[in-house]
């Protein structure tokens, strides 16, 4: 299995963010990116006939680390057989 890590930089620490991008160049596979959400898509409360998602796609966990240090990693393991999986 290969392992993948995606470094997820806040966009509060631009400065962090160049710094891991710049030292993690070398490596293929690690990718730095900064974070991209804008808080929730969903404003309104409005009642809907189902809510078809099976789970929440943010992880708390991630949020919280993100803001607590400014960076998150998370790891994506492959199988050969071509299944992913994201932690």
């Amino acid at each position: 299995m290969k392992t993948r890590y995606l470094f997820i930089v806040a966009r509060r620490v631009p400065m962090t963010f160049a710094t891991m991008r710049d030292t993690c160049r070398r490596y293929d596979d690690i990718d730095v990116i900064l974070d991209r959400r804008h808080g929730q898509r969903r404003r309104l409360t409005l009642p809907t006939a189902a809510d078809r998602r099976w789970h929440e796609r943010r992880s708390r966990k991630i949020d919280v680390v993100l803001k607590q240090l400014g960076w998150v990693v998370v790891t994506q393991t492959a199988d050969p057989a071509g299944g992913e999986s994201a932690t």
